[in-house]
């Protein structure tokens, strides 16, 4: 028998629940933020590179994608990269409002990272969504650096 697609939402919801970190569920559960393959403990213990912030809508898999690095060193925390199947839904919205949400548990002094030459043609966009969020973007070129004080 097939398992309903709500059924199988609450499901994803509680096993990603007991594997990682659940950072937030919408208040009509469409979907979920997960910090996948770490705890909070052993990136406060042991930093790490979490492969993925994960975005899950009831029905779909991923949908949008961060990948972080936890650098205790610097008190740190570097966005890799950023990946969506599906363009303007407000789904960077959700993922940077989490990123912070994290640095945040994490007691991590700085958010940065780099614009990539291949995301040129979309640099006005990104530039936009980083300073909605309280961070500077430095574009020069081809490239461009983005720093939020947490």
């Amino acid at each position: 028998m097939f398992t309903s697609s709500k059924k199988r939402f609450e499901q994803n919801l509680e096993h990603e629940a007991r594997q990682g970190i659940l950072l937030e569920v919408d208040s009509n559960r469409q979907w979920f933020v997960v910090l996948a393959h770490y705890t909070l403990e052993e990136l406060q213990n042991e930093g790490g590179a979490p492969n993925l912030i994960l975005f899950r809508k009831r029905g779909l898999s991923s949908v949008a994608r961060m990948r972080l690095v936890v650098m205790l060193e610097k008190s740190e925390l570097f966005i890799g990269d950023f990946t969506s199947d599906i363009e303007d839904k407000g789904y960077g919205n959700i993922l940077l409002r989490n990123v912070i949400k994290l640095a945040e548990l994490l007691g991590s002094k700085s958010i940065t990272g780099n614009l990539s030459a291949s995301d040129r043609d979309h640099f006005d966009k990104l530039k936009y969504l980083y300073e909605k969020f309280g961070f500077k973007v430095d574009i020069s070129g081809n490239t461009g650096k983005i720093l939020r004080k947490v």
